[in-house]
């Protein structure tokens, strides 16, 4: 990722949300009020459901329905630490 300014592009070092200070809720937040970032130009998404439980007692941060009428479970991870430690049931 770059940041131009003045028609010059700086490299911009990587940076995992963890490094930023931010909670999977902060992330989950963001992407509840601004699901548009996550769609193509012709795509749209509705946020049903936080924190949905499965019939295995599983669960899925964000539960969407998109503009085709599938279902879309959305599962936020702050870096691969976290989804090394995610536990499976």
């Amino acid at each position: 990722m770059y940041n131009v300014k003045n028609k010059k592009a700086l490299r911009l070092d990587a940076v995992t949300f963890s490094d930023l200070g931010m909670q999977e809720s902060d992330i989950e937040e963001i992407l509840r009020s601004s699901i548009d970032m996550l769609c193509e130009d012709e795509e749209s998404m509705l946020i049903v459901g936080r924190q949905v439980r499965n019939e295995k007692n599983g669960r899925s941060d964000l539960t969407a329905v998109d503009n085709n009428g599938n279902i879309v479970l959305i599962e936020i991870k702050r870096d691969r630490k976290d989804i090394e430690n995610r536990k499976e049931a």
